[in-house]
């Protein structure tokens, strides 16, 4: 069976609805048209001109990338600056673009789940809107968790409070939402893994007694792309549609 741009958004809809994206977003169809055919679609964070040319070299037709070009209105597009760039090549190369971000964020497969399932924690639950909460294997110090976090997630993580504070509960918010610290401490958690940290933020909660810790934007989300196309994957297989997803390769500078 072949699928096409609308099989996508139907499939995406169903499992992160469009509707529940916060009314700031810009989710859905942003580039090309439903009818369009797709037998090749990158799952990607961002859609950078690295991403791009991995999609070209690899001959997809569609992209589902979290983080949405078009974020803010624009007047014009041309390719005198990156984004007008970006969104010039992908419709030279015929490449539809599909963004599905916050209300991804609310669900099984955002990167705050996806994380709580790499870091091995135990009774994942969600917190809405964006947080996820597990217990650790065993409780430990906040410096040893700050060393396992560094280790999971590839990436150097900042610790922000007493690092001899006992964590059993860790709440996760991938990408930036510190300001979830306070709905994490009422609902258990004595830690928030979290993208970006505010020095203000970081203040406020570490006087409180709560320990937050910055694991960057991406490494905190970047766990969803391959969880993302493994189960679109999935889904279509299932339906016998002769599409074929891949997670993309493609990471921001520093990022491993």
């Amino acid at each position: 069976m072949h699928a096409n741009v609308e099989t996508l958004l139907n499939l995406i809809n169903e499992m992160a609805p469009f509707e529940t994206a916060e009314g700031f977003d810009n989710v859905g169809l942003l580039l090309g048209k439903r009818s369009q055919p797709v037998s090749k679609v990158l799952v990607t964070l961002d859609v950078t001109k690295e991403t791009v040319g991995e999609a070209v070299r690899l001959g997809v037709d569609s992209i589902i990338s979290h983080h949405p070009l078009l974020f803010r209105a624009r007047k014009n597009i041309t390719e005198e600056d990156p984004e007008g760039e970006i969104l010039c090549e992908l419709i030279r190369n015929r490449i539809a673009l599909i963004a599905a971000h916050t209300n991804l964020d609310q669900t099984a497969w955002s990167g705050s789940a996806c994380c709580a399932k790499r870091l091995e924690l135990r009774n994942i639950r969600p917190e809405p809107p964006y947080l996820f909460l597990g217990e650790l294997k065993e409780n430990c110090s906040a410096k040893e968790l700050q060393r396992e976090l560094t280790k999971k997630l590839h990436y150097p993580v900042r610790c922000y409070g007493d690092e001899n504070a006992t964590i059993a509960t860790l709440a996760i918010a991938g990408g930036s939402y510190d300001e979830g610290w306070e709905q994490a401490k009422r609902s258990g958690a004595q830690a928030l893994l979290t993208g970006e940290v505010g020095y203000h933020t970081a203040l406020t909660a570490i006087m409180s007694g709560f320990v937050l810790f910055d694991g960057g934007h991406f490494a905190t989300e970047a766990p969803l792309i391959e969880n993302l196309a493994d189960y679109l994957q999935k889904r279509l297989d299932d339906v016998q549609y002769n599409v074929r997803f891949y997670p993309s390769e493609s990471a921001p500078i520093g990022c491993v």
